[in-house]
């Protein structure tokens, strides 16, 4: 209990003594650790302690449904709705810095193509987030030295995912700089061999799988089920059940020091720059692009988008072919992403992106494979082309023998979200479907993706008893998706459907 209360001391003489930082015109370089008090690193050290001495919650990429994963904002939102850490994504910039970003590619959350590696630490702050079934995806790509300033200021545990080798050097010496190695609780076992063996690391065993898969985090069984396991901690998407199963406190929001603000930027440090090694780089030849086709013309994209392409599907073929082939996949997939943002649509445009969703191209490696078909089904969702539903509907059924052992998925990961965006019949009656299809037939055409295909679905013109039997759904994963959408963003049906199917859940607290 004392320590409980000299934790709670500290942390209120922080948040005043930064908020009086800031208005004294001082920033706080995210770079740079602060530095503690003797009695603020002690107070921090007892809270780890008792947090790792405990149950531990851990939510997988920050709480995503209140802000976009891997952001400031959705680490914040998992302690203050009573979880013990995160799980975070850890990627290198171009340019050095250390980021917190979990795709390979940058075109699913951002408006950007490539991957992080390719572009700078602030090229990746500016790019425009992607929209998907009424949500931002993308909120920033956080520094790891920003993590870990604000692990220290709420004594948040964390668990690593170290998504290339390389890493560890760096990791270690922010871990020592920030005197934080004790908040680490687990580290994914690919890219970490030496790390996983520091002797400062103490982890700690996970009860079950994560709870996250299959959104099993939003049923209470599945919950109560695995605390009641061996292990000491258990990992979700979202806190709300688990806290309400442990007891705690639902919700309880910690003011954001002002040099923490996602507005409040420190300077980062300048690196030399990386070598050339002479790889293809999307960034680099879409900004060429940029400089001889206007983004802003519609007549120009429309151009690069109708060329002819007859080598679209020729996976045979040397380097310098190759390469031209990626670059031509690329600027294809750019051009359709712009004609999409202009929301210029017509019947040129509409057929031009159909083309590419029914011809789309093929590539040895996933990064590409098909993304100019898959951007062009997300730009007929944002452009409202209704007339287009059958033809994204054949495409995500389709089964391609040319593929020859390539992972379709890519081409059909942007379909779902589209069709949530076409209201209209046929849209809506193919993600009912879905729905309704065992993961086993799900796999027939792709990775089954029953949280985003429901998330699409309640887009659609739903009753109250079309969105009850979601409610009452076998499936776990359209079951608790379509309680997180009704909970968080409720409509007079969809409290209905609460009322009748889960009324547990409007016990939970929402969306602040």
């Amino acid at each position: 209990m004392k320590g409980r209360f000299l934790f709670c001391a500290v942390v209120v003489a922080v948040w005043i003594a930064n908020i009086a930082a800031g208005l004294a015109g001082e920033k706080q370089s995210p770079i740079q650790p602060r530095q503690e008090s003797d009695a603020e690193r002690n107070a921090r050290h007892l809270r780890i302690a008792e947090r790792r001495a405990g149950t531990v919650v851990i939510v997988h990429r920050g709480a995503s449904a209140f802000a976009p994963e891997n952001s400031l904002a959705a680490y914040a939102a998992a302690m203050d709705y009573g979880a013990d850490g995160c799980e975070v994504d850890l990627r290198r910039t171009r340019d050095g810095v250390l980021v917190l970003f979990h795709d390979d590619m940058l075109d699913h959350l951002t408006c950007g193509f490539g991957a992080v590696s390719q572009i700078t630490c602030g090229e990746l702050a500016a790019l425009r987030p992607q929209r998907q079934s009424g949500r931002t995806l993308y909120g920033g790509a956080p520094t790891f030295a920003t993590l870990l300033e604000r692990a220290r200021q709420r004594a948040m545990l964390l668990h690593l995912d170290v998504k290339e080798p390389g890493l560890e050097d760096d990791i270690a010496r922010q871990f020592d700089d920030a005197d934080a190695w004790d908040h680490v609780v687990s580290v994914n076992t690919y890219n970490t061999a030496r790390l996983r063996t520091h002797p400062k690391l103490k982890l700690l065993a996970y009860k079950g799988p994560g709870l996250s898969e299959a959104r099993r985090d939003m049923d209470p069984d599945a919950v109560q089920a695995q605390l009641a396991r061996p292990g000491q901690m258990i990992m979700v998407d979202d806190p709300r059940v688990a806290v309400r199963a442990l007891k705690r406190e639902p919700y309880r929001p910690v003011p954001l020091p002002k040099p923490l603000r996602p507005t409040a930027r420190g300077k980062l440090p300048a690196p030399p720059p990386p070598a050339d090694t002479g790889a293809f780089s999307p960034p680099a030849h879409l900004a060429e692009l940029a400089r001889r086709v206007n983004p802003a013309s519609v007549d120009q994209l429309l151009a690069l988008v109708e060329a002819g392409f007859p080598d679209a599907t020729q996976l045979v073929g040397d380097d310098a072919f190759q390469r031209r082939r990626t670059a031509r996949i690329v600027e294809r997939a750019w051009a359709a992403q712009r004609l999409g943002e202009r929301g210029a649509k017509s019947g040129r445009v509409v057929a031009a992106l159909e083309r590419l969703v029914r011809g789309h191209s093929l590539h040895k490696d996933w990064l590409y494979h098909g993304l100019d078909g898959a951007v062009a089904a997300r730009a007929l969702g944002k452009l409202g082309a209704t007339e287009s539903a059958p033809v994204l509907v054949e495409a995500f059924r389709r089964a391609d023998p040319s593929l020859k052992g390539l992972a379709d998925f890519r081409a059909k990961m942007y379909i779902l979200p589209a069709l949530g965006e076409l209201r209209c019949a046929g849209a809506k009656k193919f993600l009912l479907e879905y729905v309704a299809l065992s993961e086993t037939q799900a796999r027939e055409s792709a990775p089954p993706e029953f949280e985003e295909a429901t998330k699409a679905l309640l887009c659609q013109r739903l009753d109250w008893s079309g969105i009850t039997a979601l409610l009452r759904s076998p499936n776990s994963a359209v079951r608790g998706t379509a309680l997180l959408e009704c909970l968080d963003h409720p409509t007079p049906a969809r409290r209905q459907a609460l009322h009748a199917a889960a009324p547990w859940a409007l016990e939970l607290p929402r969306q602040k």
